[in-house]
């Protein structure tokens, strides 16, 4: 007995012996086993890294990755295990630039499982990265319904003009245009309304910006300015001032006879105000030449010079009319005036002259139908001749009382014979001389003289 307990080597060989019958007895009692976990969460490390290369991240198979993972254990250990018992991590630095793949690694917080006891179910993580990209659109300004009867829109703004969309680069490129719309149904006046934005693919589908990450756009929404006009028929005229300006431009011989206009009236747009008080487009004076003419002459003219500012013409084709002043030649006929009008005389004194004069007169050739030689008025005046006895030959006025009928300005003298009256101291025996007629025409001496005419 001393030998045994005085002998080291056979107590180290004891304890070993004992240590070896203790862990038979426990695998005995608490056998190995393997269990698998499911849905332990994924860390992913260094992703700011993508982030400050802006970069756009999304983790196939959703925001929160999990995997499945199988762990062998002894019945004890496994018992206490669940999904927080591992700690999961994918480290980008670690990702395959050509797979986009990193590796998962696995860690289990229980000491008393080792990493060789755990594998994964999924030894590895899918992440899709791309640029993201800022891109500047136009917004398109879409009028819902018509105006109602009667009005029309002048002019648009919308505020602000563009949108910046930050996006991945295929959210970028799926966007082919953003538009605005309003409803004008019932617009009757200028207006500014808050719309919002719609974002379209070239195929016209909606896209809704907020279902993808890391995508926004500078405003939600814009204000769209709307001018709402309404439209007047105003007709075209030509201001007396400017036919008679051209009127009296014509050369002599030559008559205005009318006028013919390509338009005659137009349809005018402009807010209500300002349409108000406008009645008429008017040409004014100083528009028409017609120096020199000598026949019909054509003017094309711009009628929106002739509105004031803030109106339109509605049809362009309308914008312009030309106007054509009708020139033509006066034609000449003598006539025959009976009953000349002498005025001027004095008692004591007889008066011998032709009761006829032909006169010229320059009218149109149509209207000389209605010519009537009434119309004229034939004159003399004696003056200083009404009392010197002799033949006289005097300048005749003449005259008309319908413009229409011009007299030829030329000068037309009257013969006249002026015979002072000798009472008689004896009877004087009868003769067949005429009697002192002042309208009988008579002869004139061949010894007259006559005066210089003046």
């Amino acid at each position: 007995m001393k030998k045994l307990l005085n002998n080291w080597p056979l107590k180290l060989l004891s304890v070993i012996l004992a240590v070896i019958l203790w862990f038979i007895i426990m695998a005995l009692a608490d056998p190995a086993d393997t269990m698998t976990v499911y849905n332990v969460p994924i860390k992913i490390l260094n992703i700011e890294t993508l982030q400050e290369a802006g970069m756009s991240y999304t983790v196939k198979g959703g925001d929160a990755p999990s995997v499945n993972l199988r762990v062998t254990a002894s019945g004890s250990v496994l018992r206490e295990l669940t999904a927080a018992s591992f700690s999961l991590t994918a480290d980008v630095n670690n990702i395959n630039s050509l797979t986009h793949r990193i590796p998962i690694e696995a860690v289990c917080l229980n000491p008393s499982v080792s990493d060789s006891q755990i594998v994964l179910m999924t030894e590895s993580i899918e992440i899709e990265y791309e640029k993201i990209l800022s891109k500047d659109f136009t917004i398109t300004l879409k009028r819902g319904d018509d105006l109602p009867d009667g009005y029309f829109i002048g002019s648009e703004r919308v505020t602000p003009r563009t949108v910046r969309v930050t996006a991945p680069e295929s959210v970028i490129a799926r966007i082919a245009k953003v538009v605005t719309t309003v409803d004008v149904s019932e617009l009757t006046e200028s207006r500014s309304i808050a719309a919002d934005l719609e974002f379209y693919t070239d195929g016209g589908s909606l896209i809704d910006l907020s279902l993808y990450k890391d995508t926004r756009a500078s405003i939600d929404g814009c204000t769209v300015d709307l001018e709402v006009l309404t439209k007047k028929t105003l007709p075209v005229v030509i201001s007396k001032e400017a036919l008679d300006e051209a009127k009296a431009q014509l050369p002599d011989g030559y008559r205005y006879t009318g006028s013919q206009q390509s338009v005659t009236s137009v349809d005018v747009r402009g807010v209500k105000s300002r349409l108000a008080d406008v009645t008429v487009i008017t040409i004014p004076a100083g528009t028409f030449d017609l120096s020199g003419a000598t026949e019909s002459k054509s003017f094309t003219l711009n009628l929106q010079q002739y509105l004031p500012e803030g109106l339109q013409i509605m049809d362009t084709s309308e914008k312009t009319v030309t106007v054509t002043l009708e020139v033509e030649a006066l034609a000449v006929r003598a006539f025959d005036i009976t009953g000349v009008l002498v005025t001027g005389r004095e008692e004591g004194f007889r008066y011998i002259y032709s009761n006829t004069v032909q006169v010229y007169i320059r009218a149109l050739e149509d209207d000389f139908v209605f010519f009537d030689t009434n119309l004229v008025t034939v004159s003399v005046d004696l003056g200083e001749y009404a009392t010197a006895p002799g033949t006289w030959h005097l300048p005749v006025t003449v005259s008309c009382s319908d413009s229409v009928f011009t007299p030829l300005p030329r000068r037309t003298y009257l013969n006249v014979t002026v015979e002072e009256i000798i009472p008689p101291t004896t009877p004087v025996p009868e003769t067949t001389e005429p009697a002192d007629d002042p309208d009988a025409p008579s002869a004139l001496p061949p010894e007259a003289t006559l005066p210089s005419a003046d």
